[in-house]
């Protein structure tokens, strides 16, 4: 039975959510209060801070985003929460390294990279995904998200990027696939950014466009901060094609064995 995804209500991460209540094809279901993916928490009103904390028993934030987008734009200290830095991504394939003092900021400095193109855009988002899964860096990365998970001892665990849908995105695919959720309520899930973000990226098109009168850089914007279904069935062809199923890709490159998988579901499955 399909679940509806429900963003967590924040004043200022509009890409926040308990993915509790998602029903495993067993018919268990993720707990609530546990595992939480999201957008970068840079602008977390106080309130907002409250209700992760107070409501939501938040005790570990896994920061997803490179040095360079940290270090625009950093998490804010929460009181009892442990901060982990576990980049999924080099800086270099993101094209948003600080090899260079500039004032641009993260995405401006992709958007030029990207230029006029109409097709950079997709192609980018394309190469991205593609390396998520393949590259060997990505994956020892997402295989430490995986042991993060496992070693929790209590309260919830928040994982996130920048728009909250690429990175953080795919490390719910992973996690969801292993708790046994079924495909469609895990790629209602992924789409879902698209409704959640649409106010801040109707925004950031705005000043783009004010700021170079360029429409087509402003689209891109569209492209970068949402996703397409195409991008997640790319994610599942490669573990398919290339492992023989999910399964296997999660037990060869995630680590997750018979024991692990136990754990992980005794954790967080109810």
């Amino acid at each position: 039975m399909m679940q509806e995804v429900k963003r967590i209500p924040l004043k200022g991460v509009h890409n926040t959510r308990d993915l509790g209540g998602y029903t495993a094809a067993d018919g268990s279901r993720i707990k609530h209060c546990c595992l939480i993916r999201s957008g970068e928490l840079f602008d977390l009103t106080k309130e907002d801070k409250e209700v992760l904390t107070r409501d939501y028993g938040l005790a570990t934030v896994v920061d997803f985003r490179t040095e360079a987008e940290r270090y625009e734009r950093p998490d804010p200290k929460l009181d009892g929460v442990n901060y982990i830095v576990n980049p999924i991504l080099h800086e270099k394939v993101l094209g948003i390294t600080r090899e260079k003092k500039t004032d641009e900021d993260a995405v401006g400095r992709v958007l030029k990279q990207l230029g006029g193109n109409e097709a950079a855009g997709a192609e980018y988002m394309k190469n991205i995904y593609s390396s998520l899964l393949t590259d060997s860096y990505c994956k020892k990365q997402y295989a430490s998200f995986f042991d993060i998970l496992l070693n929790q001892e209590k309260g919830a665990v928040l994982w996130h990027c920048t728009a909250g849908k690429d990175r953080a995105g795919t490390g719910a695919v992973l996690l969801l696939s292993a708790l046994g959720i079924p495909r469609e309520q895990i790629v209602a899930d992924y789409m879902k950014v698209n409704e959640f973000a649409a106010e801040g990226i109707d925004k950031m098109m705005n000043k783009v466009f004010q700021r170079t009168g360029d429409k087509r850089l402003a689209e891109h914007i569209h492209t970068l901060f949402t996703v397409q279904e195409g991008y997640i069935n790319t994610l599942f062809k490669i573990m398919e094609e290339g492992y023989g199923s999910v399964w296997r890709y999660l037990q060869e490159e995630m680590g997750l064995n018979g024991d692990g998988l136990i754990t992980l579901k005794d954790k967080y499955l109810q």
